[in-house]
């Protein structure tokens, strides 16, 4: 049996470059290597895929997409990208907007220097560059008749309200279709604002409502722009570059990440205060996403250790169904409860795994698996070693008492002035490992190696270097994006059941997958769990349930 991994990646796999979120987490986007597609959030069911360019033949010839954004069901734009780009060899210069009521490109912007990243809003778009991003506010355009997608015809007069859909005549929903338009459409075409940043390889930025977040001129630092108006504030985040920030939902709180990947930070975006500092581990990463749940309550963490992390932004007061549950658990009298050793393995809360200490500081306690729906899913803190083995607990009279102070040595040393930092910082309150996939070496396609002629005549096999991505110099694919789903109106923050956040998780590649994992809380020992609730290949066949 031949083993032995192809030198060459089939041109026909598809594989996704680009990965992005709507603005309102009810779609995500992804660039491929044969166009675009849009999927559903919840279920990662394809809802549009449009034919961006034709051959003559008529048929489909789509190429590769680099940089993907998406704002709704109608907007969206994106960047040609990858072995071979969307437009032609100048493509990843460009910004194409895309209309999919109108199945058209409304707009084409060509900056002349590599595009690496894009941020949609309701008012305005941002166009990261290397050492700049441009704001540009949207405008109407007049849109000539076109038999494919075509660039527009600028008009002088700024409308800032969007014109009544235009007559559409062609074949079908998405193709590129003969249209006559006797209206303007709307496109980011104006000019707000050129800011200057340090260099942004990964293509830094966040947009939230009136709020823009930068990585500023200095190195570790984060500029806030106040769209609406106001002053530029400057806040100084980490002292090595940064490697991955995001913004709250209502732009309160801002989360950064460096390129080290040991530590997060939180900051107050109004007064610039840093209100919380997080550990993932001891160990280097490379933090792929970062976001902030909807209540600002959690804070969710991926990285290149295959592992999801959350953090508790806002600890429980006393008297809550958290706290409650803890002292009913830890007043039960009863050695059945919480043994002695499942008390030293829960004093600092949630193992991290990806780190080389497994204590932590954060807040939380065992839970029974009698509390939550019995799956192999499930992640929770480790019991006792009676516990796990089926054994008979120990006497009381041979281990000391569970609400004695000073009940590990553990314990005891962290609690001393001369522990060091890394043994005193919060970290997760819960975590589980996602899917980053099995990607090939050259997962973009094409030759990994070729042959060359020495100088002496001889010849040598030499490794192709992987294609770099505009988000990614390293050209690796994007993985570990993070998504706090929006609650149900009826679902009531103030109960446990309230306090439940559904998180989807999506990367690319070759092996592109979605996952779904919902946060639950135990009222009944008073812990949190992370349930891997499934997940789909979505660049292959779906079928609906």
């Amino acid at each position: 049996m031949n083993t032995r991994h192809p030198l060459i990646q089939d041109d026909a796999t598809p594989s996704v470059l680009a990965v992005s979120f709507s603005d309102n987490g009810k779609r995500f986007i992804a660039g491929t290597s044969s166009g675009l597609r849009v999927y559903r959030t919840d279920n990662c069911l394809t809802t549009y895929q449009p034919r961006l360019s034709l051959d003559v033949n008529g048929y489909a010839d789509d190429r590769g997409v680099g940089v993907v954004a998406i704002l709704d069901d109608r907007y969206l734009a994106f960047v040609g990208g990858g072995r071979l780009p969307h437009g032609g060899t100048k493509a990843p210069n460009a910004v194409c907007f895309w209309d999919a009521v109108l199945g058209r490109q409304t707009a084409r912007l060509d900056f002349r220097e590599p595009v690496l990243g894009l941020e949609l809003g309701r008012r305005e778009m941002v166009v990261i560059l290397k050492e700049r991003s441009i704001i540009l506010q949207y405008q109407s355009v007049r849109l000539q008749e076109s038999s494919t997608p075509a660039a527009t015809q600028i008009s002088d007069s700024f409308s800032s309200e969007t014109t009544d859909t235009p007559n559409i005549q062609g074949q079908r929903y998405g193709d590129a279709v003969s249209t006559r338009f006797d209206k303007t459409a709307r496109a980011p075409n104006a000019i707000r604002a050129v800011v200057q940043t340090s260099s942004n390889d990964f293509a830094l930025g966040c947009l939230s409502n009136t709020l823009l977040a930068l990585p500023a001129q200095t190195l570790g630092q984060v500029q806030l722009l106040p769209l609406s108006g106001g002053s530029k504030r400057v806040l100084k985040a980490h002292t090595s570059s940064l490697r991955a920030i995001c913004l709250s939902e209502d732009g309160s709180l801002l989360a950064t990440a460096s390129e080290q990947g040991t530590l997060l930070r939180v900051f107050e975006t109004n007064r610039g205060d840093q209100v919380a500092e997080f550990r993932r581990g001891v160990d280097k990463a490379i933090i792929f996403s970062l976001a902030i749940s909807h209540s600002n309550r959690w804070l969710a963490c991926t990285s290149d250790k295959g592992t999801l992390h959350l953090f508790d932004l806002a600890p429980s007061p006393p008297g809550d169904a958290e706290s409650t549950a803890r002292a009913h658990t830890r007043n039960k009298g009863s050695r059945g409860s919480q043994s002695y050793a499942t008390h030293r393995l829960s004093v600092g809360g949630a193992t991290d795994i990806d780190s080389l200490s497994g204590a932590s500081n954060a807040r939380s306690s065992p839970v029974s698996l009698a509390s939550v729906p019995h799956s192999s899913n499930v992640h929770q803190n480790p019991g006792s070693a009676q516990e796990y083995y089926g054994l008979k607990p120990p006497p009381l009279s041979a281990t000391p008492s569970i609400s004695s102070s000073g009940v590990s040595a553990i314990a005891a040393f962290k609690s001393s002035p001369f522990a060091p930092k890394v043994f005193k910082d919060i970290r997760s309150k819960v975590s589980a490992p996602f899917s980053i996939g099995e990607e090939p070496g050259h997962w973009q396609g094409g030759p990994s190696q070729h042959w060359t002629t020495m100088p002496n005549g001889g010849r040598k096999r030499v490794k192709n270097p992987v294609p770099a991505l505009p988000a990614d110099p390293g050209g690796k694919p994007p993985k570990g994006k993070i998504l706090f789903a929006a609650k149900s109106r009826d679902s009531s923050s103030g109960t446990a059941s309230g306090q439940e956040e559904v998180i989807h998780i999506v990367g690319g590649g070759t092996d592109a997958r979605w996952e779904r994992f919902r946060l639950v809380f135990a009222e009944e020992s008073g812990g949190w769990y992370l349930i891997n609730e499934g997940f789909r290949r979505y660049l292959t066949r779906q079928f609906i349930e």
